[in-house]
């Protein structure tokens, strides 16, 4: 038998080999060695460590799976934020975000960019101390996400101790990747799910997200997943280590053992990154994974530095996303579902086709004048179409010739939900139930309305909780929430004492919220964010608008006699009264809007907002604004003193620049609001 410190010379070279055959194997696809050759290094190494398991390390290559399942997923905090991506949809756009780099930089000289295949993944956040995987954890929020140590260590791509050579690793460095499931893999997995008669993944990103979250790395370990990395977070004691470009830095990591997109490039000027772009669109079919875009950065770190980020984007790279992808599948029927105000949607369900990368069985047709006007039928061939996350939509019926077709789709004459009759308003193309006192789909989706986040923001309340909820009569309105216990929630599937104490929580702190969110949350018809918030500016005190009269209502902006008419209908109801009753007496309290403006640097100033924002939602921005004593516009015009530019603006910048108007980013807004 070998000695202790003969064995612990062993193990360290084992360690190397494994680590270096296993890159050769699974990143660069040119093994050296014959999988037997392998298997007896592999074996080698087990045995030694069995010999002795004090020698054996957290970083070994045979610990990469985890003898028993995790409790649970712990929070870890980024030392670096994880940012978002600005999205450009056109050539056009992409010459706008270099006209805002040099507007930036004040320079006239080539850009150089940084090209890189937009992997549909999962981000992932890895930690290297001393160049040994210490932690690694989900995107999340951007600041902190969930800890998957266990699982991103079963990756067979992803080393585990950096290979240097004799150069110096930093002392810390925080790496940024995408994991993912190649196509004919994700389509193997599928199958052996089906065989199993387990459920199936609708892609390959939701693959590869399930299997990061599972508590089990065992189970992890049976997936196929795999890794690019494209980036760095913070860096001890400081990115001197690092190459001056993005491209080399990327260079760098794959030397280090890292796995690297092989697409990577770069280029000269905007217009080399659009022929960059059109190339990987013609080869996108051929690549073995998915891509949705591809991903354009500043190369150079020291203008990075210098062009800087908003809060929750650099401002020196973006993605260029692919265009809508359409299918074609078969209707094969046609149902109709309920919404929170009584409107009945048709929804086609289809044979699965797979557009975009997402499998897709049903597409809303709107209305039934959408219905007449494509005269789709149950058994057409149709086409679908879907841009990024938009809900997908049939556009074209194909007609074949002698092809007998079903007969047309009839408007239902009762709900579908509670079986009242429906009704259709002159002027619309919508039917509608009335009967919503006692309609079970209605209150359900009131009930999902008042919890959503930007009304009152109940977190982990669920559809599939609420549903559950309701069927079994533990709540019957929106006032009902505020009378559950805990003995209760735990009557539902999935529910136990920790879980339904936690949501007894989050329904007490939403008892905190604004007026204008409370008026939005009550789901009123044509009462939207908007109209909530004009109508809190306006009152400012619950009692007054539900006392107010219909001639008040119009002298508020954007509200009309529809509107007006809903709402003090809404309040002249007797059970409207009670439910609301019950709520304020549950202890809930009503901030009132500020009754000054604040900001001089925005009082009196007409603001329009584009793009959307990391700690506001559109609505909420706009509260904010007004409250401060600014006048928010919907649409530019002379008049217009500053547009607010979010992540993934629209053609209102170049308007505005076109005007003099001045721009102001997320950033400098939150500087202003405090």
């Amino acid at each position: 038998m070998v000695s202790k410190s003969e064995a612990r010379l062993r193990i360290k070279e084992l360690h190397k080999l494994v680590y270096k055959n296993s890159h050769r194997y699974y990143v660069l696809n040119d093994p050296s060695i014959t999988d037997e050759e392998f298997d007896d290094l592999f074996n080698e190494l087990l045995s030694l460590e069995e010999d002795f398991p004090d020698l054996i390390s957290e970083n070994s290559p045979t610990q990469r799976v985890g003898s028993q399942p995790a409790e649970g997923f712990k929070k870890l905090q980024h030392l670096e934020p994880m940012l978002s991506l600005e999205n450009a949809f056109t050539d056009e756009d992409l010459e706008d975000f270099e006209r805002r780099i040099r507007d930036r930089l004040e320079e006239n000289e080539v850009l150089e960019f940084c090209c890189e295949p937009k992997i549909d993944g999962v981000a992932v956040n890895l930690l290297y101390q001393t160049g040994s995987l210490t932690k690694a954890a989900t995107r999340g929020d951007g600041k902190e996400g969930e800890d998957i140590l266990h699982n991103i260590k079963t990756i067979p791509s992803l080393p585990l101790v950096l290979d240097s050579g004799d150069k110096v690793l930093p002392e810390l460095l925080e790496i940024r990747g995408e994991v993912y499931i190649e196509t004919k893999d994700f389509e193997y997995l599928n199958k052996k799910l089906e065989r199993d008669e387990d459920k199936v993944f609708a892609n390959p990103r939701n693959a590869a997200a399930g299997s990061l979250r599972q508590l089990d790395p065992r189970i992890t370990s049976l997936r196929p997943l795999k890794l690019f990395v494209h980036g760095i977070g913070s860096i001890t004691p400081d990115k001197s280590l690092l190459p001056n470009t993005q491209f080399e830095m990327l260079n760098l990591l794959s030397e280090w053992g890292l796995p690297v997109n092989s697409q990577n490039d770069s280029v000269l000027g905007i217009k080399e990154c659009i022929d960059y772009f059109k190339k990987i669109e013609h080869d996108r079919d051929q690549l073995p994974y998915e891509i949705d875009g591809v991903v354009f950065k500043v190369n150079t770190f020291k203008q990075q530095l210098d062009i800087g980020n908003i809060a929750r984007a650099p401002r020196w790279a973006i993605a260029r996303k692919f265009p809508a992808e359409i299918g074609i599948s078969f209707i094969e029927s046609i149902s109709f579902q309920v919404g929170r105000v009584g409107s009945i949607t048709p929804v086609a369900e289809l044979k699965p086709v797979k557009v975009g990368g997402v499998v897709i069985s049903n597409a809303s047709l709107h209305n039934f004048d959408e219905i007449q006007r494509l005269d789709v039928r149950v058994g057409d061939e149709v086409v679908i179409k879907r841009a990024g996350d938009v809900i997908p939509q049939i556009t074209e019926v194909k007609l074949k010739k002698k092809t007998k077709r079903g007969p047309r789709v009839k408007p239902p004459t009762a709900c579908p939900s509670c079986g009242n009759a429906l009704t259709r308003e002159e002027g619309e193309s919508v039917l509608r139930c009335t009967s919503s006192d006692v309609c079970p789909a209605q209150r359900i989706e009131n009930i999902k309305h008042f919890v959503s986040r930007n009304a009152m923001n109940i977190e982990g309340l669920g559809d599939r909780i609420i549903t559950q909820l309701v069927d079994l009569e533990l709540i019957k309105d929106i006032s009902d929430l505020y009378t559950l216990s805990k003995e209760q929630l735990k009557q539902l599937d999935g529910f136990a004492d920790k879980s339904a104490s936690n949501l007894i929580e989050s329904i007490e702190r939403s008892k905190n919220t604004t007026l204008s969110r409370f008026i939005y949350s009550l789901g009123i018809r044509e009462v939207g964010e908007s109209t909530a918030l004009n109508l809190s500016l306006f009152f400012k005190d619950l009692n007054k608008l539900i006392l107010a009269e219909e001639e008040t209502l119009l002298e508020i902006k954007d509200i009309g006699p529809v509107a007006a008419r809903f709402i003090k209908e809404f309040f002249k109801n007797k059970k409207s009264l009670q439910i609301l009753e019950r709520i304020v007496s549950s202890g809930i309290k009503i901030a009132p809007p500020p009754d000054e403006a604040t900001n001089q640097q925005l009082s009196g100033k007409t603001i329009v907002i584009t793009g959307t924002f990391s700690e506001y939602t559109r609505t909420q921005l706009k509260e904010e604004l007004v409250n401060l004593g600014a006048r928010v516009s919907s649409s530019i015009s002379a008049k217009t003193n500053i547009l607010l530019v979010g992540e993934s603006p629209g053609s209102k910048v170049q308007k505005a620049r076109d005007l003099g108007i001045s721009l102001m980013e997320e950033d400098e807004v939150n500087e202003l609001i405090g």
